[in-house]
């Protein structure tokens, strides 16, 4: 989100400016009440939300299901914007391969894996791993492109999940390939943020190598900055595209 600023600088007042700057800082807060409405099913009524989460504390809380089951299980796809729901998933966040979609979810099957090393490049196992990125259209929720909120796709994305690194310093996502922006020619990326077990945290982005929306201009973008990793696309005979990344932590 920050790249954007560049280029809407001109177009914007000081005090217009100073409300983008700080809704594209990374936080862990969580959206304001007036905005869950917009992040979820307008057809689902608060307290059937929160009925769900409860159920869905239930199961984890006596491991009946484990956060891949509970995220690609399309009954509690209306509760994914929710804060209560992601601090769940986050709580339970244990293992190193999730899945974060549904079996109906449109979209390529992607297959992602990335391994975080540390400056010397041993592995950095142990390390919580949040990741989000759009559904198939490009969009972070069910309602609207991007967000109602700049900067909150942080909070609310639909497609999100935890994982920790194992012993290699590496996670395993199963999702679809995100769609770019329907309005917005950046690239198709996933997200990322990590938390080193030392409470080390960093940022980054994963994006597609054959992604015709990176120009040369993305090109030297992602040189300058070394926590966008480019990675190369692979394609099995079961249609299913991969892609694998390192990330160097500081």
């Amino acid at each position: 989100m920050n790249r954007v600023l560049p280029m809407i600088c001109a177009g914007l007042g000081i005090m217009s400016l100073m409300c983008i700057v700080a809704a594209c800082r990374w936080t862990d807060s969580t959206l304001p009440e007036r905005d869950q409405e917009s992040a979820v099913s307008r057809s689902v009524k608060p307290e059937e939300i929160g009925a769900l989460i409860d159920r869905a504390e239930q199961s984890l809380a006596t491991n009946r299901s484990d956060v891949s089951a509970i995220l690609s299980d399309p009954l509690y796809l209306p509760a994914h914007g929710w804060p209560r729901f992601r601090d769940l998933i986050k709580t339970h966040a244990k293992g190193s391969s999730i899945t974060i979609v549904t079996p109906q979810e449109p979209g390529t099957r992607l297959r992602v894996r990335l391994r975080l090393v540390e400056p010397d490049g041993s592995a950095s196992p142990g390390a919580l791993v949040y990741f989000y990125h759009t559904d198939a259209r490009g969009d972070y929720g069910p309602n609207d492109a991007h967000v109602p909120l700049v900067g909150s796709d942080n909070n609310y994305a639909r497609l999100f999940g935890y994982a920790v690194t194992d012993s290699n310093g590496t996670i395993e996502i199963q999702t679809i390939r995100p769609g770019g922006y329907p309005d917005y020619a950046a690239p198709e990326h996933i997200h990322l943020r990590m938390w080193c077990r030392d409470n080390r945290c960093t940022g980054g982005e994963m994006w597609f190598e054959d992604d015709p929306r990176i120009t040369r201009e993305w090109r030297e973008e992602a040189a300058r900055d070394r926590a966008i990793v480019i990675c190369p696309v692979t394609i099995d005979a079961r249609g299913l595209a991969s892609i694998e990344a390192k990330i160097k932590l500081d």
